[in-house]
């Protein structure tokens, strides 16, 4: 058999519990005396009147913004003259409609004297050609109206560095932007391609759409971007031929196409709007427009 060791759990003694009446009488009027000796605090706004219990209490509720609510981004202001400084009232200018027509054998030219209303150019300067980079007027112009502040941002960066990958990621997102804006002007020979390169436009269409953005405002974003241009785009290429060579030129924007044979501008002053494009140099733009145009700053 088996036999079990069991052992007997020792019993201790439970603790006395010491009761100190005396004491507990005191603490509790300590307590009493001390609580109400504390201030009471009401937060600025919400108040309570003895004579009214009943009137609730106010409150200031702060709304956070929604997780996909974006802040504004600010216009950079860069150092240009204030619209008043830019002259007195202009006549208005409406573009003219012809038929679409493609053709960039020869040179293009086309002036605006913004305080006559007269428009001079070559015989070819409704003719539809590559529009090159100057279609990033256009496209920024869709994006300030109908893109999110970040990429208006962008837009107008790219009016100045002419990012030809900024001008990629605006047009797959509003691929209709530059037919858009070329209706809502009255751009004949602007129309869009598949991809923003190859779409086309002419001198007198860019031409009358600053002349636009001139008459409508005069601090214009697009504008003063194009007042606030980079001196290298963002490819490395510089921008410092073509009609920035005009007598008091304001602002420009520049093109030109991979292989360096197509080359374009347009530029703005005080009275006047001027663009040309070549097949050609950089150089050979700004050959031309010594030879076309800057008789006419006379």
């Amino acid at each position: 058999m088996l036999s079990l060791n069991c052992q007997t759990r020792p019993k201790y003694p439970r603790r006395a519990r010491r009761r100190f009446p005396a004491l507990g009488v005191s603490l509790a009027l300590i307590l009493t005396v001390a609580t109400a000796a504390i201030p009471i605090v009401w937060a600025q706004g919400a108040t309570a009147s003895s004579e009214d219990e009943e009137r609730p209490l106010s409150a200031t509720i702060v709304t956070a913004p929604a997780a996909d609510e974006e802040e504004p981004v600010p216009a950079p202001k860069p150092d240009v003259r204030e619209p008043d400084e830019f002259g007195g009232d202009l006549p208005e200018l409406e573009p003219t409609e012809v038929d679409y027509e493609e053709n960039w054998d020869g040179a293009q030219a086309t002036f605006i004297n913004l305080e006559t209303g007269e428009i001079t150019g070559t015989a070819t300067q409704r003719f539809a050609r590559p529009a090159l980079s100057l279609i990033k007027l256009y496209l920024a112009n869709y994006v300030l109206d109908h893109g999110k502040p970040q990429e208006a941002t962008s837009a107008l960066e790219m009016v100045r560095d002419s990012s030809d990958r900024t001008a990629e990621k605006l047009f797959r997102k509003y691929p209709d932007a530059i037919d858009h804006v070329a209706e809502e002007y009255g751009l004949s020979s602007t129309k869009s391609g598949d991809r923003w390169g190859v779409s086309r436009t002419s001198t007198y269409d860019v031409a009358m759409f600053i002349a636009a953005l001139r008459q409508d405002n005069p601090a214009h974003p697009i504008l003063l971007a194009m007042a606030t241009a980079d001196s290298v785009a963002a490819d490395g290429y510089a921008q410092d031929f073509g009609t920035v060579e005009l007598d008091g030129e304001i602002g420009s924007k520049w093109a030109w196409s991979d292989a360096r044979d197509l080359h374009a501008s347009v530029s703005y002053g005080d009275g006047w709007v001027a663009a040309a494009a070549v097949n050609g140099t950089a150089d050979e733009l700004t050959e031309f427009v010594d030879a076309q145009l800057a008789g006419k700053m006379d």
